[in-house]
């Protein structure tokens, strides 16, 4: 009887579907490359609308300086993202090998895939609704954001007059993980500041030797100090990375989905003034599975889920006996 009473509150359809969702796939770390080599994007907004119009944020971060470039947008449009992409990271830094976004339409268009495909740029997506898996830009995103905020008048309608000096500040910022400024892994010098006129620091005078010897020494000097900072800034954000993913796998729930499964899937963008309303959605049955835990998912009626799903939003769906799922 014990044993009945479990099985029949395990397959409680109301409690399966509230609770909280359990990890239970291995964290998978992006790997960095040189300067520029990978980069992630990601539209902020809606703000609200400045007096130039501006209700959102393009923004990209490089993954081994942590180098961001952001642009104020009155839409969220393909043809806005497109020109940012073209104008402020090809233009400026050259192409990168790989993009990474999320699957929103000002990201998977023609424009944009037509234009990666004709330079070579490898475009990859993240799975739908797990931020996690471009979480470099999320966590910029909300740095940008605080920062913006408390620059901003009261009405909140002139951030975008701030982003530049947002952005300044952080690239001259010592970044936690790398222990360098963005600005000097990027550059291989540091940045003058504004303040550094005023006081008359040493970075601000003009060197008097006009020996071309000294000034060939002075760049050998900084070109092999700036290729080793990189690469030592590579093997420490590789070992943060592994500390990130130890911390993470340990609190994993071993579940390996099958095709066929009946599962939920956890409703993570739900609004904080939802709470009322269930988390779990479905059930599903697995459809396919894709690499690196992410699965396609069908409704009960035939009809396929068009984004894949990370595991960690599906939980198994256990069906009462003798009803219908």
């Amino acid at each position: 009887m014990f044993n009945d009473i479990r099985v029949y509150v395990k397959s409680c359809d109301e409690c399966q579907k509230r609770g909280k969702n359990w990890r239970n796939e291995p964290l998978h770390p992006i790997k960095v490359g040189q300067p520029f080599d990978r980069i992630g994007m990601d539209i902020v907004g809606p703000l609200p609308r400045t007096k130039k119009g501006n209700m959102y944020i393009v923004v990209a971060t490089e993954y081994l300086t942590k180098w961001p470039e952001a642009r104020a947008l009155p839409n969220a449009k393909a043809s806005s993202v497109v020109s940012f992409f073209y104008e402020d990271i090809i233009c400026w830094h050259g192409c990168p090998k790989e993009i990474l976004t999320d699957r929103g339409t000002h990201f998977v268009n023609k424009m944009l895939d037509s234009l990666c495909q004709e330079l070579g740029v490898k475009h990859r997506l993240s799975t739908a609704y797990h931020p996690q898996t471009n979480g470099l830009v999320e966590r910029f995103n909300r740095t940008l954001c605080e920062a913006l905020a408390k620059y901003a008048n009261e009405n909140k309608d002139d951030w975008d007059v701030y982003l530049s000096s947002v952005l300044f500040a952080y690239r001259t910022k010592r970044h936690n993980t790398t222990r360098h400024e963005p600005f000097y892994l990027m550059y291989g010098r540091d940045a003058i500041l504004p303040i550094e006129f005023a006081i008359r620091t040493t970075q601000v005078d003009l060197p008097e030797s006009d020996i071309q010897q000294d000034l060939f020494n002075l760049i050998h000097t900084l070109t092999g100090k700036i290729v080793g900072d990189r690469l030592i800034t590579q093997d420490v954000i590789y070992q943060s990375q592994q500390k990130q993913k130890q911390r993470h796998d340990n609190a994993l729930h071993d579940v390996q989905f099958k095709i066929g499964d009946l599962v939920l899937l956890y409703q993570s963008q739900l609004r904080e003034k939802q709470k009322l309303r269930e988390r779990w959605k479905g059930p599903y049955y697995v459809h396919e599975t894709i690499n690196n835990g992410a699965y396609k998912l069908r409704t009960l009626d035939g009809k396929i889920l068009k984004d894949p799903i990370n595991s960690e939003r599906l939980k198994l769906y256990h069906q009462r006996s003798g009803g219908d799922p």
